[in-house]
């Protein structure tokens, strides 16, 4: 028994609605799938972007950081050499001739007021130091530290000026270390060694390459 055509021509319309039904649903859920796909890598490399921009932000909060506690460490360790130095003047230049009276006074004071800076200073900015660099930079400034009490002894017990000041360049020179070290962390060259026949010399401190003191002398004429 055939089948009408008419039967047929349903059946195909049928089927080709089915299957432009499928395709469409296919389509449709691709279509979905690339939206919230598109949106998830927009989120996802969002969130990548915050997350390198607060590391950014993060590092250079701690460079500046270092960099303040760094500068005060260094300049607070420097002007207390100095001050050790202006204490120390008033030691005997031998060990056979006493402390006056009056340098006695001067040593006294002087030595308590550094003792003090030394202790109430010195130390938290130590402790900072310490908190926020590398363990090279904090061993470092530890054992300036140590340094700048150590060359106390010899004005503590009133020795010869001569035995005070090897301890003094010591010092100095352990100072330069640890600027050298700090400016290394903070990405910056070393300087050149500072030597103190260097800046004995009669150039010193004027550049060898710039105009000379007698050349800023103005003749004057006499009326």
């Amino acid at each position: 028994m055939s089948i009408p055509a008419s039967v047929v021509l349903c059946q195909r319309y049928v089927h080709d609605m089915d299957s432009n039904a499928h395709v469409a649903l296919i389509a449709g859920g691709f279509a979905l799938v690339g939206v919230l796909g598109g949106a998830s890598m927009t989120a996802w490399f969002g969130i990548v972007a915050d997350r390198r921009r607060t590391r950014v932000e993060d590092e250079r909060r701690w460079l500046l950081a270092r960099r303040e506690h760094y500068a005060g460490f260094l300049g607070l360790a420097t002007s207390m050499l100095r001050e050790i130095d202006g204490v120390a003047i008033f030691l005997s230049h031998s060990s056979d001739s006493p402390v006056t009276k009056e340098d006695e006074e001067y040593i006294r004071e002087g030595l308590l007021e550094y003792q003090i800076k030394w202790n109430e200073v010195l130390q938290p900015a130590l402790g900072e130091v310490q908190l926020l660099g590398s363990p090279r930079v904090a061993e470092l400034a530890d054992r300036v530290s140590g340094a700048l009490l150590e060359v106390t002894t010899v004005v503590e017990t009133r020795g010869a000026f001569t035995e005070y000041y090897p301890s003094w360049f010591q010092t100095g020179d352990l100072i330069q270390v640890l600027r050298d070290a700090m400016r290394q962390e903070l990405g910056l060259e070393s300087m050149p060694p500072q030597s103190w026949d260097s800046r004995r010399s009669d150039d010193w401190p004027w550049l060898p390459d710039r105009p000379s003191r007698d050349s800023y002398r103005q003749e004057t004429s006499d009326n």
